[in-house]
């Protein structure tokens, strides 16, 4: 049996590719494009869909028709979502949150429906219903929904928040990738490149856990003992510290970290950081994830 030399790893690294190997570049969403995490916000939750499927957007307040509660408009698209839910420690105003996304979106969306308070309707429906997350629901003054169209990727994003009874605000902010835009693109080989890093962009990490996960695992399996670690970098958002920018990362970095080990990879070889916005590449727009060979 050969000897894996450190040459021999590094010239084996530059070749690795898994054939057949599928992963939407087309779908990636850039920090410029994505509406911005309120500033000290935590991630509580994530979810990714692994798959193209339809979803229904409501694009209207909750009304009563024919005795049922419901919405009187809606919409139903087909792509792959992507779904974070948020905890704002450091606020209890819904108006700085609103203002916050208000202004995020004018930049660069369509606003397609949006409601405040009372007239949204039911908060118990929204989150309960619609969202299916009871961590949502709290008197309907303190609630706002939103939902606009990226005038650049044609893809949607909705963003509803409430503020609880104990005055928590939670933020539930989910993209819809359409199905164009979600289609894989062909046969794209990833390969880590000579120092042993692989950078995607963080949407292409989610519309494709699956194929990510297949490929680490066919390089743990041939190297033994072989750590990586997961970091995610993203660009300071709005009035957001340094230390928030990092500790958002890293929430970002375990949830995929999470995931990845939900799909087989070894718990132990895995470790997961966020750097923020300290290791720019300017080939490469935030947010993005690297997966990084660490030494032994």
């Amino acid at each position: 049996m050969e000897t894996l030399t450190p040459k021999l790893i590094h010239d084996w690294l530059i070749q690795l590719s898994l054939t057949g190997l599928l992963l939407a570049v087309a779908c990636s969403v850039s920090a410029s494009q994505a509406l911005p995490v309120y500033p000290g916000a935590e991630l509580i939750e994530a979810s990714n869909s692994d798959s193209i499927d339809r979803y229904r957007i409501v694009l209207s307040p909750l009304k009563k028709i024919r005795n049922v509660l419901q919405p009187d408009r809606t919409i139903t698209v087909k792509g792959r979502s992507s779904t974070r839910t948020y905890y704002v420690p450091d606020e209890r105003d819904v108006e700085a949150l609103i203002a916050h996304y208000k202004v995020s979106a004018s930049e660069a969306f369509e606003t397609l429906f949006s409601c405040l308070g009372r007239d949204c309707g039911s908060s118990n429906y929204w989150a309960n219903t619609v969202f299916k997350n009871r961590i949502l629901y709290g008197p309907e003054q303190f609630q706002y929904y939103w939902v606009g169209l990226n005038s650049e990727t044609q893809d949607y994003e909705l963003v509803y928040l409430g503020r609880r009874g104990t005055r928590k605000i939670y933020v539930h902010h989910e993209i819809i990738v359409t199905e164009d835009s979600a289609k894989e693109p062909g046969n794209t080989p990833i390969l880590f490149d000579g120092a042993g890093i692989i950078r995607l962009p963080l949407q292409q990490v989610a519309s494709d856990l699956d194929g990510l996960a297949e490929l680490l695992q066919g390089y743990l399996d041939k190297v033994a003992d072989q750590k990586m670690a997961i970091v995610v970098h993203d660009a300071q958002q709005g009035t957001e510290t340094l230390v928030q920018t990092i500790n958002r990362t890293a929430s970002e970095a375990a949830v995929i970290r999470q995931q990845l080990i939900g799909k087989g990879l070894p718990e132990g070889r895995l470790t997961a950081h966020g750097a923020g916005p300290l290791g720019p590449v300017e080939a490469l727009k935030y947010p993005r994830v690297d997966v990084v060979l660490l030494p032994d």
